[in-house]
């Protein structure tokens, strides 16, 4: 491709050490007839990409030290659409690793060069970007005005054509049916070309049409393969995770999370899922790690919020009182400090009044009740003042944290703050956050031989999703347990029988009729049938 295909498009470069940032510019002027711009400072490429619009954004992966980084700077800038589908963004960096390549990829750079490297190399790399890009220059208009049916008619016109990029073109199409809920015409092409070379698209989207249509089991043997032939294609993780949780196998979900991010630790996205299944499984250690490594990615990124320092201090409030004394400090010593960054880089009233608050939960966990009390006083004295001008939901986590420091009366008086009148606010639950709190309790009961405990836990999850197979046959599991090892108590027997018999007028799916079977024939035994 000669230089005339290149005049008139807007360059940038961004690269903060001077000699390369040079040889790159001289590069781009003999290729376009626009003025060339660049910077070398991370933190102005957002606001520069703002005021102009760009075609080709060369972009370094390393900026300096206490900088944003390529990834986060080309993260930021598609989640703020800041840039358009038509501008070629091409990631330039020294490091190779397999985790920031993944981690580059899942942001979706055009291309990506590894230093050292030739400017015949780029040139190679930027003529191939151009051409694509001008090939499905249609579709990406299309996608960027959000019209499905005109993507999928210029898609169709690409693939009348021959269109080199049929590939892309196909996982573009099938993915406007689903989101058109016109599931089988996608179907019709995940099916087809599943077992395509660069198709693994197909293949997630086979899944997401079994987890729409709540066949989960069909999804999860879909995610699995799909992991064990690419193991590196990162989607299929997360969708397998989602799987699991709609199983409610919590414990799985976090497993599958956990290996997606030895392959690729630098995706705050999925580590925050990653922290939050840990902290719902009650695995305390692990959700402290997973927090405290969003906060540090997260410091210089689109992520970075007041909720990663808030989260963190919450489930270090969970794991510190396990620790040694001498341990639990040093930890905490780490989250006062990250509390404390948080009330210098975010300035509202309760970010402090929570920081407060939760420094006073980590001190009374290492014993020092007087600089608790300091932190309590100074927190409630701030929300007294401030409590009109924040949000309910906000509200909400403040009162939790009283109660754990044995504050009762203050979150009566805070549930009925901000209401209409005297009506008091109401924070609903979700039944599926009630369901695996109560799965969770209940799993933990049953492994301590508490089953009669066990058996109220699954009962309330039970009742929540009363057409669940997998929390009938736990149950059933815990009331047979329970009436071998506890008096034969005759209730949990009848109740035993009744769940079977609902199951009896279910539909089961395959591989949980192994299970049934082997808890009915447990009930004939004990039963005397």
């Amino acid at each position: 491709m000669t230089s005339d295909h290149y005049q008139g498009l807007r360059f940038l470069i961004v690269d903060n050490i001077k000699p390369s940032q040079d040889i790159l510019k001289q590069f781009v002027m003999r290729l376009t007839s626009k003025q060339v711009d660049s910077s070398h400072y991370a933190q102005d490429v957002t606001a520069i990409c703002q005021q102009k619009e760009y075609d080709v954004i060369l972009l370094g992966y390393d900026l300096g030290e206490n900088q944003k980084n390529g990834q986060q700077i080309l993260e930021e800038l598609r989640i703020n659409n800041h840039i358009s589908r038509h501008c070629i963004v091409i990631l330039i960096t020294a490091e190779i690793s397999q985790a920031m390549v993944l981690a580059a990829l899942e942001h979706k750079p055009d291309d990506y060069l590894c230093k050292p490297y030739s400017l015949n190399d780029l040139d190679k790399r930027l003529t191939k970007c151009l051409k694509k890009k001008q090939a499905m220059s249609s579709v990406y208009q299309a996608l960027e005005i959000g019209d499905p049916n005109l993507v999928i008619e210029f898609c169709d016109q690409a693939l009348a054509k021959n269109t080199p990029y049929k590939t892309e073109c196909l996982g573009i199409k099938s993915r406007q049916f689903y989101e058109l809920e016109q599931y089988e015409r996608a179907k019709e092409i995940y099916e087809r070309y599943k077992d395509t070379a660069n198709c693994q698209w197909a293949s997630v989207g086979l899944g997401k049409v079994a987890l729409h249509e709540e066949r989960l089991m069909n999804a999860e043997a879909i995610f699995k393969s799909l992991i064990k032939k690419h193991p590196l294609y990162l989607s299929s993780y997360d969708w397998l995770a989602i799987t699991y949780q709609k199983q409610f196998n919590f414990i799985f979900a976090e497993e599958i999370l956990e290996q997606a991010l030895k392959l690729s630790p630098r995706s705050i996205p999925r580590l925050k899922k990653y922290a939050k299944q840990c902290l719902d499984n009650h695995h305390f250690e692990k959700a402290t790690f997973a927090y405290e490594q969003t906060y540090k990615l997260a410091h210089n990124s689109i992520h970075h919020s007041p909720e990663n320092a808030i989260m963190f201090a919450k489930a270090l409030m969970e794991y510190s009182p396990t620790l040694p004394l001498v341990d639990a400090k040093k930890i905490n010593n780490r989250a006062y400090g990250y509390l404390n960054q948080m009330n210098k880089d975010f300035k509202q009233h309760d970010v402090k009044i929570q920081s407060h608050l939760l420094s006073a939960c980590l001190l009374e966990t290492t014993r020092d009740f007087d600089i608790a009390k300091n932190e309590i006083d100074s927190g409630e004295k701030l929300l007294n003042k401030e409590i009109n001008a924040i949000d309910k939901s906000v509200l909400k986590d403040i009162s939790n944290t009283l109660v754990k420091l044995n504050r009762p009366s203050i979150p009566s008086e805070l549930l009925i703050s901000q209401s209409e009148g005297d009506k008091e606010v109401s924070y609903p639950v979700s039944n599926r956050d009630k369901a695996q709190e109560a799965i969770a309790k209940g799993q933990e009961l049953y492994d301590n031989k508490e089953y009669a405990l066990a058996i109220k836990q699954l009962t309330t999850a039970q009742a929540l999703y009363p057409k669940h197979v997998g929390i009938k046959l736990n149950l059933i599991q815990a009331l047979l347990l329970s009436y071998e090892h506890s008096n034969k108590n005759i209730a949990h027997l009848t109740y035993a029988q009744s769940l079977l018999t609902q199951l009896n007028d279910m539909k089961i799916p395959n591989e949980e009729l192994n299970r049934l079977k082997k808890m009915q024939k447990k009930y004939q035994h004990i039963a005397g049938i």
